[in-house]
């Protein structure tokens, strides 16, 4: 009985929870809705190709995408993508923590921000992570 109660109470504890929180900035003028180029801001602490990853989920939703350092931002981006990730490892790396914020070229803060927390994440892959968040930015931030 006391193995049972013990295997529960690790199961539980090994499911994690998943939190999903958005934040947008009412007062801004520049809708995603309206943007079809974005630029994704390269980290250059990034050993897990987050930029790449969000390039390729933009592209699979018809809409151009780069990435690079800021330095190279071209013209003719109309939203400039950064992102903030955290990884853990536990038998490998996996993601516990992306942040996603969207903003005009010419600002200097986000407008919009989707962030991803889950406290055991080792079955989630990266694309499948960013193309969530990618979809909650570009629906709330309208």
């Amino acid at each position: 009985m006391k193995l049972a109660a013990f295997l529960v109470t690790l199961v539980l504890s090994l499911a994690g929870c998943t939190a999903i929180n958005t934040r947008v900035e009412k007062e801004h003028s520049l809708h995603l809705s309206a943007c079809h180029h974005f630029f994704v801001v390269s980290n250059l602490n990034d050993n897990h190709g987050v930029d790449q990853s969000l390039v390729r989920v933009l592209e699979s939703r018809g809409l151009e995408a780069e990435s690079g350092p800021l330095t190279m931002l071209p013209d003719s981006a109309q939203a400039v993508i950064t992102y903030d990730d955290k990884w853990a490892w536990d038998f490998s790396a996996h993601m516990v923590y992306l942040q996603i914020g969207a903003q005009d070229p010419q600002a200097v803060r986000p407008f919009a921000m989707v962030a991803y927390q889950k406290s055991v994440a080792l079955s989630t892959q990266l694309d499948e992570v960013v193309g969530l968040l990618v979809d909650q930015l570009l629906k709330t931030a309208k």
